[in-house]
């Protein structure tokens, strides 16, 4: 599978990019209004939909948006191109906190999104949306799992958590237990 590309932009279409990469131009997915952004030297990293009479790249500009996209057509009745809307319809990490909110509004005004749809994207990914480095917005997983782990509710412990600023994990869980024993 291709994940990523380094070349010179060729062409801007509607809705696509070429992409010359040593001699060879790549015909890229990406919505019309962030291809005309893009110029000259670019890395683009890509997701391959090969059917039987169609071989497609979808682009993105991070590697955190692709991984995005990834968990978004794992859900079912979530496509591609969808997929690929949802992801440029905002920063990653909007995206992923108005899904952890269960924001059915944000989701439903992407065009090709229904609320059947929605519904089942923040279903399957409310709880799945913890980033690689141990934290879920911010939050330190170490200190959340700590917590919960001497029996307090999950939520309670995020929303402590959320307000409080500390050096490292020991500290974080030690000024969270101040206020969680009161």
């Amino acid at each position: 599978m291709i994940t990523s590309l380094h070349g010179k932009i060729e062409y801007h279409g509607i809705g696509f990019i070429v992409l010359e990469v040593a001699g060879v131009g790549y015909k890229v997915n990406i919505p019309e209004d962030r291809a005309h952004e893009l110029s000259g030297e670019v890395k683009i990293f890509t997701h391959e939909v090969q059917r039987e009479d169609q071989h497609e790249l979808f682009g993105f500009l991070s590697m955190e948006s692709l991984l995005l996209f990834w968990q978004l057509i794992n859900v079912s009745g979530v496509g591609p191109k969808v997929g690929q809307k949802i992801v440029f319809s905002d920063t990653v990490d909007r995206i992923k906190e108005k899904i952890m909110k269960g924001d059915l509004n944000f989701l439903t005004d992407i065009p090709g999104v229904g609320k059947k749809t929605a519904q089942k994207i923040i279903l399957e990914l409310k709880g799945a949306l913890v980033e690689d480095n141990g934290t879920s917005f911010g939050l330190n997983n170490d200190a959340v799992e700590g917590l919960v782990g001497l029996g307090y509710q999950r939520r309670q412990v995020e929303q402590v958590l959320n307000g409080l600023e500390a050096t490292d994990t020991e500290d974080l869980i030690r000024k969270a237990l101040k206020i969680l024993a009161r």
